[in-house]
């Protein structure tokens, strides 16, 4: 008999286990059941975010901009132009920017690329893509090629990277990056430089 009384608590206790088992799976399954989609993607912070869109565009864009003197100093082409009220700063497709010279130099100095952005409270362009910078002196033209280069109209310096190629009339320099500063005359390129000059 106590064999017997034994068998049936074990039998019992196997089948509360089983039925606990089946209480837990069906609750499970309805708990996932239940579950919004979005509970089962990635938090937010792994989103890839988004580019603010732009509060509005024009095309075809050529503007100027004079020093305080009253003489054109600069001027810009773009085929777009994207501006954004929340930032200090406009995006610019297909970029020309030309730095008027003076007397015999006009049209001194013109960049292009395929990409720009001019930060307004800083007084800075920054261009990318195919950026090519080409200008005229006396003693002839030359051409600066390079992936990036940015302009600071406050202090009057510039600086490429990402491999440059550095050509005048009689010299060809290559490198991975360039400073200028026009005010002072002073040039500087830098990391893998490699020159040729030509003599006669």
């Amino acid at each position: 008999m106590q064999a017997g009384l034994t068998s049936g608590i074990l039998s019992m206790i196997k089948q509360f286990f089983l039925m606990a088992c089946l209480v837990m799976m069906t609750a499970s399954f309805l708990l996932l059941w239940e579950s919004k989609p979005e509970s089962f993607l990635r938090p937010d912070s792994d989103k890839i975010e988004k580019s603010p869109s732009a509060d509005s565009y024009m095309r075809n864009v050529k503007t100027f901009i004079f020093s305080s003197g009253g003489k054109k100093k600069y001027s810009l082409k773009a085929t777009e132009i994207s501006l954004f009220s929340g930032l200090s700063e406009v995006k610019l497709s297909q970029p020309i920017l030309v730095f008027h010279g003076t007397g015999q130099q006009k049209n001194q100095l013109t960049v292009e690329a395929n990409q720009g952005i001019f930060f307004k409270n800083a007084q800075k362009f920054q261009f990318k893509g195919d950026v090519n910078a080409n200008w005229k002196n006396l003693r002839g033209e030359s051409v600066l090629k390079a992936a990036r280069l940015s302009y600071s109209i406050k202090d009057d310096n510039a600086s490429a990277d990402g491999g440059i190629q550095f050509t005048t009339p009689d010299t060809e320099i290559t490198g991975e990056s360039i400073s200028a500063n026009f005010e002072s005359k002073i040039f500087k390129i830098v990391n893998r430089v490699k020159a040729i000059h030509d003599a006669i």
